[in-house]
């Protein structure tokens, strides 16, 4: 079996996969107000043709892979493709992103296709400000899809949330109780400029090292090993049941373990989420090449794939215009 080495030696096991551009939200620091322009069906990779890039990763040496969006849950039929990448041998494991609002309704679909795990993003556990960062979304419903995701048996359930100064700063304590009874697991994720808040990015900007002293104030904070290669500095508070992790993209940047390929929903492969140099496979595939000749695409993204990201320098998405997260998949 071969593996994927970039020219930094970093070994590329990790795949996300956006399934779609289209999201039933409207949050504030991934997509402008008036929602973005959508790729038209036939430009979005079909399920087959995810199936054949992800077969063909694996047989290079991928070994995860996440689905994601836009919100992946607007995709018909998204479980047939996760039954269907399931049968992969080789592939260890699928886990899926979402907003959590249609997860009541299909995760039992999803769990009995084969879905190992989940995250759910959510920034305030308070309705009337997650209707304000959702521009409308009904925070009952994530909720409701949250103990769904228990019920079912997914493992480990994971909330991402990413940190904003002055807006949910004050619910850091909040979310980490949720972790002393039950066996959730909390991600505080640094807050990343986009082109459409660079203005701003700078006052909402709270550091995961900040997040990690008023989690203190819970109890002492033991250290928890996970798989190498992972995004999270991994902690559990002393008797609690669940764990809290810490992804500092901005203060403490991770690149030089980074192991991830990112496939766009209109076939795009990006070696980095902040660099706007891609592969384009699904021209590829339209055109029907061999395996070999994917493999080859796939190699060259990991070639492209950068020593850092520049988030320090130029905002995320800044050269591509009307840039949203929904379109490359958070």
């Amino acid at each position: 079996m071969e593996k994927l080495i970039d020219k930094f030696n970093r070994k590329i096991d990790y795949l996300r996969i956006s399934v779609t551009d289209r999201c039933n939200l409207r949050c504030v620091y991934c997509m402008p107000v008036n929602g973005i322009l959508h790729k038209p069906q036939q430009q979005i990779l079909s399920f087959e043709q995810i199936y054949r890039i992800v077969h063909c990763a694996v047989r290079l040496g991928i070994r995860k892979v996440r689905i994601t969006g836009g919100e992946p849950l607007v995709r018909k039929d998204l479980h047939l493709l996760i039954k269907k990448l399931k049968c992969i041998s080789a592939l260890k494991e699928i886990s899926l992103t979402t907003n959590g609002i249609y997860l009541s309704k299909y995760v039992h679909s999803l769990r009995m296709a084969g879905l190992d795990r989940i995250n759910i993003s959510l920034d305030t556990l308070i309705p009337e400000k997650f209707r304000q960062i959702t521009r409308g979304g009904d925070l009952e419903e994530v909720l409701k899809g949250l103990e769904r995701a228990f019920f079912v048996g997914l493992s480990p359930v994971k909330i991402n949330t990413v940190l904003m100064r002055g807006f949910n700063d004050g619910e850091i304590l909040d979310f980490a109780q949720l972790t002393q009874n039950r066996p959730l697991h909390i991600r505080f994720i640094e807050y990343m400029s986009t082109s459409l808040d660079y203005e701003s990015s700078g006052s909402l900007f709270f550091s995961c090292a900040e997040a990690k002293k008023v989690c203190c104030n819970l109890g002492k904070l033991l250290p928890v090993s996970e798989e190498l290669g992972g995004t999270a500095s991994v902690f559990r508070i002393e008797g609690f049941c669940g764990t809290l992790g810490f992804i500092s993209p901005i203060s403490e940047p991770f690149c030089s373990s980074c192991n991830k390929l990112r496939l766009t929903s209109d076939g795009h492969l990006r070696s980095c989420l902040h660099s706007s140099q891609s592969i384009n496979l699904k021209a590829a595939l339209d055109k029907v090449v061999g395996e070999q000749d994917l493999s080859v695409l796939i190699k060259e993204a990991v070639a492209l794939k950068p020593k850092s990201h520049n988030l320090l320098n130029v905002p995320l998405g800044l050269d591509s215009k009307d840039f949203s997260m929904c379109q490359i998949g958070g």
